[in-house]
């Protein structure tokens, strides 16, 4: 069920990055344009398709050959459906050999930035704009730096001074500065929260390398729809002050790490979960934290009553598509 539902997920925002580029709407328009060889007649000279309707309802992936030929056709699309994170997420319980193979598919700089990685003590227990420096993360998509920070934290699980624990910390906190990225700009409020519910599974099934990690996707799609607007904000009377990739991804680090005002740098931090202490006690992320919690609270509270944030009001509503 866990593999199938990460399968839906890739081919849901590949298909969504098609139609966008492409225009096309209809399954059997998009095979008829891309795939043309995969329709059918019958006997009565009536097409027929049934392979990109399988990719419609996440029951099967494109091959390697299609996507690259989809591509090739649509050379803006970045969505990566074959990146190496997909085999990890799907099968997290992955075995020393098989995380090689995976390591060998990425290019030369990622490979060194790891080797980096596992080298470092690494402190960093938010996202700043040092840490996005330091292992080039504006060079590099969602899906990479995940694959970087998961495989650092699996390699330091037997060493002390809570480096695995830190990392947790940044792979919870990714997609705050890489909202831009497809995966998450391809998707509603609602597909939003049950991928990161996803990526939140595949982590615990990776067996002795994690615990259960509890953090409300709620929040943390609020404050990915916070970070928009930050964007948003800055950039409309400075059009090409963020016109790239490196110089969004600075902006949003800063805005979390070096912002000056903390509550906001709390409020996006998104690490504890909601609710009465005694409901949860079982499954807390790192054990509960009452001070942790309720100084989260008051951060969220504080934007949610202070005028001085009323930009951002409609993120923070729970169950509205953000």
């Amino acid at each position: 069920m866990h593999t199938k539902v990460i399968d839906q997920i890739r081919t849901r925002v590949w298909l969504a990055e098609i139609r966008s580029l492409s225009g096309l709407q209809a399954i059997h328009a998009l095979a008829a344009q891309f795939d043309p060889e995969s329709t059918w007649k019958d006997d009565e000279g009536i097409p027929h398709q049934s392979k990109w309707y399988r990719y419609d309802a996440g029951q099967a992936i494109p091959s390697e050959p299609l996507t690259s030929k989809v591509t090739a056709a649509l050379p803006a699309l970045s969505f990566d459906i074959h990146h190496p994170t997909w085999t990890l997420l799907r099968k997290p319980a992955a075995s020393p050999k098989t995380i090689d193979r995976l390591v060998e598919k990425m290019p030369p700089l990622w490979r060194q930035t790891l080797k980096t990685l596992y080298n470092d003590t690494f402190d960093f227990r938010s996202i700043n704009l040092d840490l996005v420096t330091k292992y080039s993360l504006t060079a590099m998509s969602y899906l990479d730096a995940f694959l970087l920070f998961e495989l650092g934290r699996r390699h330091a699980l037997n060493e002390r001074g809570g480096k695995a624990e830190n990392l947790t910390f940044i792979i919870l906190a990714l997609p705050l500065v890489y909202i831009d990225d497809p995966l998450w700009t391809l998707q509603d409020a609602s597909q939003k929260k049950s991928t990161l519910q996803a990526i939140v599974r595949s982590l615990w099934l990776s067996g002795d390398h994690f615990g259960f990690i509890c953090f409300p996707k709620d929040r943390l799609v609020q404050a990915m729809a916070m970070q928009r607007v930050l964007l948003l904000r800055h950039t409309l009377n400075r059009p090409r002050a963020l016109n790239s990739q490196v110089r969004k991804i600075r902006f949003l680090a800063k805005c979390l790490g070096d912002s000056p005002d903390e509550r906001y740098a709390i409020a996006t931090s998104a690490f504890v979960q909601e609710g009465p202490p005694s409901s949860h006690f079982s499954s807390l992320f790192f054990g509960h934290d009452p001070y942790a919690q309720s100084v989260w609270q008051w951060a969220w509270n504080w934007l949610k009553q202070d005028p001085e944030f009323s930009h951002f009001a409609s993120c923070l509503s729970r169950h509205t598509d953000v």
